[in-house]
This record gives structure tokens, C-alpha cells and sequence, in this order.
């Protein structure tokens, strides 16, 4: 797959190259829900320094699910074998 990318961090969306050869659109997110998978991503990364056993597992089981349905909504073909790439400041 590749992927067009305009503007990083943007509400435009991105555009990619499918399997059948064509141009497809992806909306990109509103700010809001920008800013809301930047935070479950930084609590993931909390969460997975925590040393008490237990404790990021269960943060983690209730994050990833929200963050895994964020992924495959706006990053179309991450299931598929495509790789996704997230940094949280």
C-alpha cells in the first residue's frame, strides 16, 4: 500500500493507493478526536512503565480497544498488513 499523506496532524485526512489501483480518500479526524487518541496514547506509554504487577494490564485493557478502532478507522489498510507508526510527545 502506499499512502499520500498531506499535511501531518491535520483535520484534511490523507489519500492512498489501493489494491485496485485507484486514488481513495480517508477523512482525517476533528480536533477533538485528535486530541483525545494523543491522550490515550500517552497513557498507554505511562502505563507500560508502571512496575506494580497489574496495574498496565488492566490500564491497557481498557485503552487499546479505543485505541485499535482509532487505527483501523483512520489508518485503512493497518489490518491488512501496513504498518502504522504513533509518537506521542
Amino acid at each position: 500500500m502506499i499512502v499520500i499523506i498531506g499535511r501531518i496532524g491535520s483535520d484534511a485526512g490523507y489519500w492512498y493507493i489501493g489494491a485496485d489501483g485507484k486514488l481513495h480518500h480517508v477523512p482525517g479526524w476533528n480536533p477533538e478526536g485528535m486530541a483525545e487518541f494523543d491522550a490515550a496514547l500517552a497513557i498507554m506509554k505511562s502505563a507500560a512503565q508502571l512496575k506494580a504487577p497489574g496495574i498496565a494490564e488492566a490500564v491497557l485493557k481498557d485503552v487499546l480497544p479505543y485505541v485499535q478502532s482509532q487505527v483501523n478507522t483512520y489508518f485503512r489498510g493497518a489490518g491488512e498488513g501496513g504498518v502504522v507508526v504513533a509518537a506521542s510527545a
